[in-house]
């Protein structure tokens, strides 16, 4: 176990953004190399690699997926193994997320699996939204793509060691919507000359946050104003163009698809009486994360069997997570794995995954190994 925790130190000291995950892959398979997968194969939607285990009979693929990059934040606690990295940091707990992983590698080694695979991913891109569907993709080329599908999320708040679950929905849809509002510039002295879309802007504003109050959702949604932006700082120019930016969430996909339908329907109206061209783009699009029941049900029963404390989630987490896209594509599970009730917040600049953790969580995801490929 020291072992690991030298592993999840060096991963912190060095984090790296999405999309630029290259020393933290060598990293790892630096690791992985000591215990000899059956197969390595790299360059997964970028940076991304599968560590494959086979059994000798034939048997079911599980896969146990972690993510490899960091956030654009300052870290603020001064600890030996802090980020050296200015302004990039593993304050979200992926550097805990990839050495639970790794850690199967030494469990499987010791005490091989008897029939199917196990696949050890490291996927890249999670916190921009755009490693898990480039990952599938390849995934099913390499013949890799699993009948089952895991994941960790370390989660502050929740009793250390304890498994966070979720019947329905475990972790929100959300997407980025990007209005532009397109009218004419012209002198500020002159403003009638020209096309403002203020007024558009405001009225939008005012409905898009109204909107979330109609009693036309099943569930939970969310509508947040993140930016908005009109023309430049000119004080001689009265600006013809501006743009709002808003973050949409919801606990299904289908009140997403009506939530995001709604709302640019009334930023088009709004803009079209205002005499403006209106254009719209979604980015940062995450699916809801909804739990395989079967699989949920195996999860308690490991749980159960281990005296290991379980907690159900009153609803889903608002946050967003891109496994999402596994649970579409077939069975899969988000799970959350408890790291302390008085843990920093994920995202805080002070968060740093317990090492106390590391040996609960492998442990956990080798009993499920256990359960699914041993026995």
């Amino acid at each position: 176990m020291e072992e690991l925790i030298r592993l999840r130190h060096e991963l912190h000291r060095n984090p790296e953004l999405s999309g630029q995950e290259r020393a933290t892959g060598k990293r790892i398979r630096f690791y992985l190399n000591k215990y000899r997968p059956d197969e390595l194969l790299t360059g997964i939607a970028g940076e991304g690699m599968a560590a494959v285990y086979n059994g000798e009979e034939a048997g079911p693929t599980v896969l146990f997926r972690c993510d490899m990059d960091a956030l654009p934040i300052q870290e603020a606690v001064n600890r030996m193994h802090m980020s050296s990295v200015p302004g990039v940091a593993h304050v979200c707990g992926h550097d805990g997320h990839m050495v639970m992983v790794s850690g199967l590698a030494a469990k499987i080694k010791r005490n091989p699996i008897k029939k199917g695979r196990v696949i050890l991913f490291y996927q890249p891109s999670e916190e921009n939204g755009q490693g898990a569907r480039k990952s599938i993709e390849r995934l099913k080329d390499l013949n890799l793509y699993p009948d089952y599908a895991f994941a960790f999320h370390n989660m502050p708040k929740y009793p250390l060691g304890s498994i966070v679950l979720s019947k329905d929905t475990f972790a929100a849809a959300s997407k980025g919507l990007i209005i532009k509002l397109i009218g004419k510039d012209s002198h500020a002295a002159y403003p009638e000359k020209g096309l403002n879309p203020a007024l558009a802007i405001a009225k939008i504003t005012h409905e898009l946050c109204e909107l979330t109050s109609r009693e036309v959702f099943s569930r939970f949604v969310m509508l947040t104003i993140i930016h908005i932006r009109l023309g430049e700082v000119a004080f001689g120019t009265s600006p013809g163009h501006g743009e709002i930016m808003i973050t949409l969430r919801s606990f299904n996909d289908d009140d997403m698809e009506k939530l995001t339908e709604m709302a640019i329907g009334i930023a088009r109206n709004i803009g079209v009486d205002h005499g403006l061209a209106v254009e719209t783009s979604i980015t940062d699009d995450y699916p809801a994360a909804v739990s395989n029941a079967s699989m949920l049900k195996l999860v308690r029963e490991v749980a159960a069997s281990q005296n290991i404390q379980t907690v159900d989630l009153d609803e889903p987490n608002r946050w967003s997570e891109d496994f999402a896209n596994f649970t579409q594509q077939g069975p899969s599970l988000l799970m959350g794995l408890g790291v302390g009730e008085d843990v920093p917040d994920l995202h805080s600049p002070d968060y740093d995954f317990p090492d106390e953790a590391v040996q609960i969580g492998v442990a956990f995801l080798d009993s499920i190994v256990t359960r699914m490929l041993r026995e």
